[in-house]
This record gives C-alpha cells, structure tokens and sequence, in this order.
C-alpha cells in the first residue's frame, strides 16, 4: 500500500493531470504581489518581506536595493487578453517614482503552446502575449512605462524538463524563474497559505 504523506499538500492530491493549477498559481501570485505595496507594510511584517523580496525579483531588482525601495499603486488583472498575470505599479526609489509594467505567465510542469498574435495568426505564445502586452503601452509612451517579462516554472532549473522547454527561452527578454528561486530565505511568515503554497509545494517531509 501506498504511503500517505500528512498533513494533505495543498497544490497536489490524486489528479493525474495538473487539475489547472496553474489557475491557483494565479490567485496565489497576484496575492502576493499586492501583499508587496507599501499599504501592507503595517501588518504581518514577515510576509510583506517575502511578498516585497518576490515582486522586486519579478522586475530584476537586487535584494540590497530594496531597503531603498517601495512599491505602490499595485494592481493586477488575471487572464487580460490570455495573459496570466498583468502587474502595473508605481516604484519610489531614494524618493523617484517610475511607472512599471510586469507581464507573468506561470507554468505548472509544462511547456510552451501556441497562442492567437494580435493579427489572429497563431505563434510561440510568450511572443504573442508580448506583443499584445507591448500595444498597450506603445500609446503611452509620454508615460515612461518600463516594461519587464517573467515566466514562472514550477520546474527545477536543473532538471531535463526544464533545459527542454526553458533553456533557452524563446523570447530572450523574458526572465524565467523557477519556484524556488523567488522565495527570500526559509523563515516562515504570519500567513498559513503562503506558507502552504511556497513552503509545501512538494516537499514530502511536511
């Protein structure tokens, strides 16, 4: 008989297929995401780190720059025009403010398919969403919108499936990240469903 892992793994139970967890990664990362602004930084002091230290990853800011950093006005739109995750926000660094725009596409343990491009023809999808992505601020450009690319991956970075479908990427302006890597250290935080989602992915002494 099968051993039982205990207590039940909050993103795996006896689904064969992914049973769209990429819709929960979803959820769980625009969460996060929110949880990063500057609103939040009075409550649950530990997770708002994680949450800030996420984000700052996600726009390529280096963990020593973000004690002189904050992030505000975050919002975030689920599934706009196919795209997973759709951040805009304010970032107020050593007292100047630039406006940033984060496209995210989360990968469960997949590859890559094709998507519909802005002219209805089918392509890579990470091109296509960058292109209808890339539109929308192309009649913004009095704004100073900078635009950042992330692929997140549930897979290891150095497991075959990964080289296959990631290394290299497709589109070379997008940073892939792999789950792991977006986690600031190992300390748990005040929230039982970060800690579930990031700390309990898959690890089976849990």
């Amino acid at each position: 008989m099968e051993e039982k892992v205990y207590p039940p793994q909050f993103m795996r139970d006896n689904t064969k297929k992914d049973g769209h967890a990429e819709t929960i990664m979803d959820y769980v990362i625009s969460w996060c995401i929110r949880r990063a602004d500057k609103i939040c930084s009075h409550e649950k002091p530990i997770l708002y780190s994680h949450c800030r230290y996420i984000l700052g990853t996600l726009l390529g800011i280096k963990k020593e720059d973000l004690s002189n950093t904050t992030f505000h006005n975050v919002k975030v739109w689920k599934q706009e025009q196919y795209i997973d995750l759709w951040v805009e926000l304010e970032v107020k660094e050593n007292e100047q403010i630039t406006k940033h725009a984060l496209l995210i596409e989360n990968k469960y343990y997949t590859g890559l398919h094709n998507a519909a491009n802005i002219d209805g023809k089918q392509q890579n999808q990470l091109t296509a969403y960058k292109n209808k992505f890339d539109a929308r601020y192309a009649s913004k450009q009095n704004e100073n919108w900078q635009k950042h690319y992330a692929l997140i991956t549930c897979l290891e970075r150095e497991s075959e499936p990964f080289k296959k479908h990631f290394d290299p990427i497709i589109e070379p302006e997008f940073n892939v990240f792999s789950f792991y890597e977006l986690l600031e250290n190992d300390i748990q935080t005040e929230s039982d469903l970060f800690n579930e989602f990031w700390y309990r992915w898959g690890d089976p002494s849990f």
